[in-house]
């Protein structure tokens, strides 16, 4: 497949550093696809690299009939059965893997194929998702935003992002020169995705985000960027446009119109970001931006306990506020990237006597280096 391998390229170029000072890890990413479980991986891999130096190598995979799959793999897993049999129930990309001494995964699908592998090369592994029925020993690390009360659980402050502040700092300098705007000048973006965990975006929520553009412009006297998203549909962008004044807009992404992967210059040259409540990834986004982060929440909001849960664990961080639609006062703006190194380092910290110990397993036993190559076909 052309996209995994230009994905492997790109990542051998960003996490193969010869840092000589930092122990060597060989990773095995396990991806079901998904952009947000993929960025999430990538968040993680940025997190390991400010204490190792690793070469990775990703694995693209699918579940075979995921209802029936679902149902069936937890009690072949409970049963010890042969993880070559495990195996089988996944259709993932035919390439040769360097043997690797710990697999990551993101998302429920690939936890049954993070389970298989991890027994059949006796490695260990972590992963980051919902386990359902699984056994907590299954992993060596869950990683989770909410505790489980359970064994290996390892409590994240925020996911793990792929966002670099400096590097975004540089992207925002870049756009903000082609819009030919100054330091000067305020610039905030706001940020929509769509209905999804528990929150839908009618027409009164678009007048509310409307309106609430039109205040804070007159306000503060600043200019919007704004970007809308593959989740947000064509109804609520429509919507959107027809009641948004465009002289508030100094530049804007209409994704079902005209797609443009630009959020992170968006991101760099604003000086606050608004993002829609929905979505977790770019809400995690957003905070690792180091911008002040306000999150909308519109009238219809129903999401289950857990999400609403690690909201609040955010808000209470500092990371990021949240403004209700429906009122007009916008709570003030925070910014948390103070506390962003502290949230990397108390997982690391937690994860790095599993790391340091298959660095050290793979040192002693020499079969960990031989090359394993995937015959399954994809």
């Amino acid at each position: 497949m052309v996209y995994l391998k230009e994905l492997i390229t790109m990542n051998t170029k960003l996490t193969t550093q010869n840092i000589t000072s930092k122990p060597r890890l060989r990773i095995l990413v396990i991806s079901d696809g998904i952009t947000g479980h993929i960025n999430l991986s990538h968040g993680l891999l940025n997190w390991i690299g400010n204490r190792y130096e690793y070469k990775v190598q990703f694995v693209d995979s699918r579940l075979h009939a995921k209802p029936l799959s679902r149902l069936i793999l937890p009690w072949l897993i409970q049963w010890k059965i042969s993880p070559n049999l495990l195996t089988q129930f996944y259709k993932y990309s035919n390439i040769e893997l360097e043997q690797p001494n710990i697999i990551i995964s993101m998302g429920g699908n690939t936890s049954f194929l993070n389970i298989a592998l991890a027994r059949s090369l006796n490695i260990p592994n972590i992963f980051m998702g919902s386990k359902r029925r699984l056994n907590p020993d299954d992993f060596s690390a869950h990683l989770t935003l909410e505790p489980t009360n359970q064994a290996h659980n390892i409590v994240m402050k925020i996911s793990p992002s792929v966002i670099n502040p400096s590097k975004l700092a540089q992207q925002g300098v870049q756009l903000r020169n082609t819009l030919k705007c100054t330091k000067k000048d305020k610039i905030y973006l706001i940020a929509l995705g769509g209905d999804g965990s528990g929150y839908r975006y009618d027409k009164t929520a678009c007048k509310q985000i409307a309106n609430l553009m039109k205040t804070i412009s007159q306000e503060d006297n600043c200019k919007w960027l704004l970007t809308t998203s593959r989740r947000t549909g064509g109804k609520v962008e429509s919507t959107l446009q027809s009641l948004l004044d465009p002289k508030l807009l100094i530049d804007a992404v209409w994704w079902n119109e005209k797609p443009r992967p630009i959020l992170n210059h968006f991101m760099g040259a604003a000086d606050q970001i608004f993002v829609s409540i929905d979505s977790m990834s770019m809400i995690g986004e957003a905070i690792a931006s180091g911008k002040p982060t306000i999150l909308l929440e519109p009238k219809s909001a129903a999401p289950n306990s857990n999400y609403k849960q690690t909201l609040e664990n955010y808000c209470n961080a500092s990371y990021c506020s949240i403004h209700q639609l429906n009122k007009s006062k916008v709570s003030p703006s925070i910014s948390g990237s103070n506390h962003l190194v502290s949230a990397r380092e108390d997982v690391l910290n937690k994860l790095s006597p599993i790391l340091n110990t298959a660095i050290q397993n793979a040192n002693k036993s020499p079969s960990l280096n031989q090359t394993v190559k995937t015959v399954l076909e994809y």
